[in-house]
């Protein structure tokens, strides 16, 4: 799979900088570890030293990649002095190469744009102080904690993939002359013209929560160029709402049933253009949703609602409404599976430097990019229909026990 989707990930990691006097591994070695750590879902350093300890796995290894696998405590040491700009220009590397080979052209919206979701989530906390940089919160006890956040750009599609675009660390700089602590709105405006700059011709369609419906967002958005659909609660843009239920005589719509082997979905969908706010115009959005359970009748409704700048009408406000829900990706597929399915996102990897925890969190992004790619190929998807029962999880265990115990001399389980 790396060699086929991404066959220049191991020379971007030794064209990196070195700044070591002395150096047993190249860079290629020590960034191929770490990655092997997170790939493999080791969840620790101490872990990963130990499956490295198989001599087995280490031929297996070498044998594919022609590379060496370090200790951990050599990549470590790297990750505490190597900008983390550098596996960020790697990572994206590896996107343009995808969005190059046209990879990901099938999952645009109907606007011809990709899907990007913008989102925070923590990183690690601590009850003093880790660093400078450290964000700060004290309860109603007055008990401080120290913490570290970031904001994550990633590309998402219906089939289910979350690709980390772009990231950016949330924190107290000095230079940045904040009377506040820095903030996701604050790291927004970062993110979004990391972005633009990086992927300068990328068509883009903005997917957040209800944190980013105001003026400011929409206006990068204009300024770039993008689409959104942006979550719109209730207490949000009141003057924007108040004109929507002045003007719910004229909404237009459509409903949709649909039923599966349980339920009973109806989904009622509804519209209306050229919402005034603040001498822009834009485009309110709705979604009803009634879930009839056919053995016990019960119905549980959900509404989604959202503001857009993409005009609706019928043709198109159903794919609207479903782009704008495939925000939960970078929730469950995207953080609560590198948080909770083995990659262990806020695992301490260096107690004591921030910097080395940064490229340990972008290091993680590239493992969990190659292992969606692994995930969503032909070859472990026949593999899945084969045997019902066999899942995921399984799958990488066995893949794990394999190469630690197995002699293999030939990369052919590397390629699908």
């Amino acid at each position: 799979m790396i060699s086929n989707q991404l066959p220049n990930l191991f020379d971007l990691f030794e064209q990196l900088p070195d700044t070591r006097l002395r150096s047993e591994y190249n860079m290629a070695e020590i960034c191929g570890g770490a990655l092997v750590m997170s790939m493999l879902k080791c969840g620790s350093r101490n872990n990963y030293n130990n499956v490295k300890r198989s001599s087995i796995f280490c031929q297996n290894f070498e044998t594919a990649f022609d590379i060496f696998l370090p200790h951990a405590d050599s990549f470590d040491d790297v990750f505490r002095k190597l900008p983390p700009k550098h596996l960020e220009n790697v990572r994206t590397q590896l996107v343009k190469h995808l969005l190059e080979n046209k990879s990901l052209r099938s999952e645009r919206l109907f606007t011809g744009q990709y899907l990007i979701a913008v989102d925070a989530t923590g990183m690690s906390s601590f009850t003093e102080r880790h660093c400078p940089y450290c964000l700060t919160k004290t309860s109603k006890n007055g008990v401080t904690s120290y913490f570290h956040y970031v904001l994550e750009a990633k590309l998402i599609t219906p089939s289910g993939l979350a690709i980390s675009l772009a990231s950016e660390f949330v924190e107290n700089q000095a230079e940045r002359n904040f009377n506040k602590q820095d903030c996701e709105q604050k790291a927004f405006k970062r993110i979004a013209e990391k972005i633009k700059k990086t992927f300068p011709r990328l068509p883009i369609c903005l997917l957040a929560d209800g944190l980013y419906p105001n003026k400011k967002v929409f206006d990068l958005c204009e300024k770039f160029n993008w689409s959104f659909i942006i979550t719109l609660k209730d207490k949000t843009l009141k003057s924007f709402q108040e004109e929507v239920n002045l003007l719910k005589c004229k909404v237009k719509g459509r409903k949709e049933v649909k039923e599966d082997k349980h339920n009973i979905i109806s989904r009622k969908y509804q519209y209306l253009n050229d919402i005034e706010y603040k001498n822009n115009k834009y485009t309110w959005a709705s979604c009803i949703e009634t879930v009839t359970n056919k053995k016990t009748q019960k119905l549980t409704e959900k509404q989604f609602v959202y503001i857009t700048n993409i005009e609706q009408s019928l043709e198109n406000i159903v794919e609207t409404i479903s782009s704008g829900r495939l925000r939960w990706i970078i929730e469950n597929q995207g953080f609560n599976t590198q948080k909770n399915a083995g990659y262990e996102l806020e695992h301490k990897f260096s107690r004591v430097n921030y910097n080395a925890m940064q490229n340990y969190y972008l290091i993680l992004q590239i493992a969990h990019l190659i292992n969606q790619l692994i995930e969503k190929s032909n070859t472990i998807i026949l593999l899945l229909k084969v045997d019902s029962k066999m899942t995921i999880k399984n799958l990488w265990s066995l893949l794990l026990a394999y190469l630690r115990f197995f002699v293999h001399n030939s990369t052919e389980i590397y390629k699908e």
